[in-house]
This record gives structure tokens, sequence and C-alpha cells, in this order.
């Protein structure tokens, strides 16, 4: 009996510690992968905030940061003049480009942004308005992304950093303390002017890393 019950004892010990070993584990396991999410997330930011520049940005705020950028690299030429006036484009190659997309423009002396009124033809782009300056052959045209990094509670009152494109919202970083952007200017002093903004800063605190994060980003030139 004696012997039984020092077994029992012993048994009921090993449980305990697999479970705590388990759980520490499995703790373990949840912190590595939130911070290989967050790793993530940030090169995400990172890589989308260098397509910005000073003056494709819309908003430069505390709670949001609002700016048009060709994150998916679809880029085409005109492959014969544009003059003002006219709303169908004759390009490289316009298959893929959606409906209702923004797209910029750009010769050598000016840039224009407009939207797309159907979708790309394979040699053709066709736009809403039409141009109003004149654009060379070799003009290039590109996708404007409408790209916009934001905070938001969700409906348990939890703080979460937002990516919108194009209207499609999810979720970047999710269960923060805090989070807020900033802006410096080429000097490096704090701004909230679109024309004058060269860096953009990122600072968080998420819940489960218990200490704040930065990412320093400038944008292209």
């Amino acid at each position: 009996m004696i012997s039984l019950a020092i077994g029992g004892i012993v048994l009921a010990a090993a449980f305990d510690t697999f479970h705590l070993v388990q759980g520490l584990a499995v703790a373990q396991e949840r912190t590595v992968r939130q911070q290989q999410d967050l790793r993530l997330a940030l090169e995400v930011l990172e890589q989308e905030v260098r397509l910005a520049a000073a003056e494709s940005i819309i908003a430069a705020d505390p709670d949001q940061f609002l700016f048009l950028a060709n994150v998916n690299g679809q880029q085409t030429m005109t492959t014969g003049p544009v003059l003002p006036g006219q709303s169908v484009l004759a390009v490289q190659d316009g298959s893929g480009w959606g409906e209702g997309k923004a797209v910029t423009l750009c010769g050598r002396q000016a840039c224009e942004v407009h939207r797309l009124i159907r979708a790309g033809q394979r040699y053709q782009l066709t736009l809403a308005e039409p141009v109003a300056a004149p654009f060379p052959v070799g003009a290039s045209v590109e996708v404007s992304n409408r790209v916009v990094y934001y905070t938001k509670r969700d409906a348990r009152g939890v703080l979460n950093l937002m990516r919108m494109v194009d209207g499609g919202a999810n979720v970047l970083v999710g269960e923060l303390n805090q989070a807020q952007f900033s802006y410096r200017d080429e000097q490096g002093r704090v701004t909230r002017r679109p024309s004058e903004v060269k860096r953009v800063l990122l600072e968080m605190e998420p819940t489960y890393l218990g200490h704040r994060t930065v990412r320093e980003v400038g944008l292209r030139s």
C-alpha cells in the first residue's frame, strides 16, 4: 500500500511537471510566432511606405498615414503621342489593369492622375476623364494604389494597426497597448505637412511584448 501511495505521488508529480513544461512550451511557441508575425508586418509596412513620395501623401496624422503608391509594380509606357482631350491611351501592355484603378501618367514636364473607366486591354487604357496636357511617346503610366495604415479599436476595444489598399482592409498588427505615427522633414524636424515629409516613424507597443518598438522609414526621393 505504501509503495502504491508513493508511486501515485510520484506519478502525479510527473504529470504536473509535464503539464507545466507543456504550458511553457506552448507559451514560448506563441511568443515566437507573434514576434515573427510582427517582423513580417513591419517588413510589409516598410516596403510600401518606401514607395511613397511627398507629393503622393494625402494625410500624415498620428493615427493614420495615407498615400498613393504602385504597390504591385504595374507600369507601362505610351506607344503614341497623347493630346489634350484624349481619353484612350495606346500603351505597350494594359492587360490586368482593373476598372476604377487610379493611374498616373507622367511625361518630361508634368504628371496627371486619372481613373480607368474600364479594365485595361492588351494595348489600350481608357480613362474616365480626358488628359489636360500633351504627353510624348514613351510617357510612363503606372497604377496609383490608395494605401492607408491606421489605428482602430475593434468591438472588444482592442487597439489594432490596420492596412487598407484600395478599400480592402485587414489587421496588420493586433493587440496593441499604443501605436502612433510621427513624421520628420529633411532636417529631422517634426512635421505634419505632407509636402515636407521625408521620414515616417511608427511607435507601438504590442501587448505580448511589453515594450515599445520603433520603425523608421525613409520615403523615396
